[in-house]
């Protein structure tokens, strides 16, 4: 009995959502196994576009996959340099502050919904029950403004990128992350006016509310959904956009004093945050778990999320790389006039249909 008491005990604390979705899946361990897995692709199909092999000698039967193992293993073994005339502290924990920040926004992106039976989460329903959408939110907390939050936590992340940099106390270090300083205002108007039209087509703050309407923003808003995807690459840094890590410009940009496995977390931040805005995405453009629920639900939004990080991984191997001014310059010339367009399709669509 005290045996069965202990296994039910450890049962409901490893599903509670709050440590489930955050840690488990899509959390930490999925994201950790994910960025393995989207490097890997990421060469390969460089590679094959290329006319190259890519990873290949570690585990040929498996596509050299496990050279991504052994890399990072090679990476997180390796003797730290510290610049000589630094913060040691300061060094040392910028590239944690960038990983946490980046992570944060998994505790408040819905996943999927807790049907109040027959689901192995339905043991939270009351917990994480929300009225407006009728049934409990698989999230790791649950707010009706998850939207709003998830783009403020995304916004401050370009600061962590500056602190990290000027951390090293050098120049090239500096001039990289005043780029990403730019793209940063670029990209968050962008992702913000895009995000807002469908807050203002339907009516809410809420994506569980929003997913729940079972119309996919990219069919009722598709200005919006391009919007949002090429802010989504410049975001993250990837191509055409990988402008902040031109290595035969800035070396590797805010990173170039990193080394070993402070070099593996600032890469980590990047990649993460590529996947959580895939994940927004997912639940804003592309219908999110419905018509599923539970556990089948948040697989489902995990798969669309990870077709879309793979397809940004795969504009490396096609289009080759923006200058910073022609980046802005398309931003705000183009793609702004475009996301004001997406904002009164929203404002009249919202009004006339949902």
């Amino acid at each position: 009995m005290i045996g069965e008491n202990i296994l039910a005990l450890i049962r409901f604390y490893f599903f509670y959502p709050s440590f489930f979705v955050v840690i488990i899946f899509p959390g930490l361990l999925f994201t950790g196994i994910l960025l393995l897995t989207t490097i890997w692709f990421e060469r390969k199909a460089a590679a094959r576009v290329q006319m190259r092999v890519g990873p290949y000698y570690a585990s040929k039967k498996i596509g050299g996959y496990l050279q991504l193992v052994a890399d990072a293993l090679k990476f997180v073994f390796s003797e730290v340099i510290i610049p000589s005339g630094v913060n040691e502290t300061l060094f040392t924990i910028a590239p944690v502050l960038l990983l946490a920040i980046s992570i944060v926004p998994f505790a408040v992106i819905p996943v999927s919904i807790i049907p109040k039976s027959g689901s192995i989460f339905s043991i939270y329903y009351h917990d994480f029950y929300d009225p407006s959408v009728g049934y409990g939110v698989l999230a790791g907390v649950f707010t009706s403004y998850n939207l709003l939050l998830i783009l403020a936590l995304e916004a401050i992340y370009p600061i962590f990128v500056i602190f990290l940099a000027w951390v090293t106390n050098n120049r090239f270090a500096v001039v990289g992350a005043v780029r990403e300083t730019f793209l940063s205002v670029s990209y968050d108007v962008l992702i913000l006016i895009a995000t807002l039209s469908m807050a203002l087509e339907y009516h809410t703050l809420d994506l569980a509310v929003i997913i729940q309407k079972g119309i996919p923003g990219a069919v009722v808003n598709p200005i919006a959904a391009f919007i949002f995807i090429v802010g989504m690459l410049i975001g993250s840094s990837r191509f055409p956009f990988d402008i902040v890590e031109a290595e035969t410009e800035l070396v590797i940009g805010p990173y170039t004093e990193y080394s070993g496995f402070l070099f593996v977390l600032t890469m980590a931040g990047s990649y993460v945050g590529n996947f959580i805005y895939s994940l927004i995405f997912a639940d804003l453009f592309l219908g999110g778990w419905y018509p599923f629920s539970g556990f089948p639900g948040a697989v489902f939004v995990a798969f669309k999320a990870v077709l879309l990080l793979f397809f940004s991984v795969f504009l490396r191997g096609v289009y080759g790389r923006y200058r910073v001014d022609q980046a802005l310059r398309g931003s705000w010339k183009y793609l702004f006039p475009l996301s004001l367009i997406s904002l009164i399709t929203g404002t009249v669509v919202g009004y006339l249909w949902l």
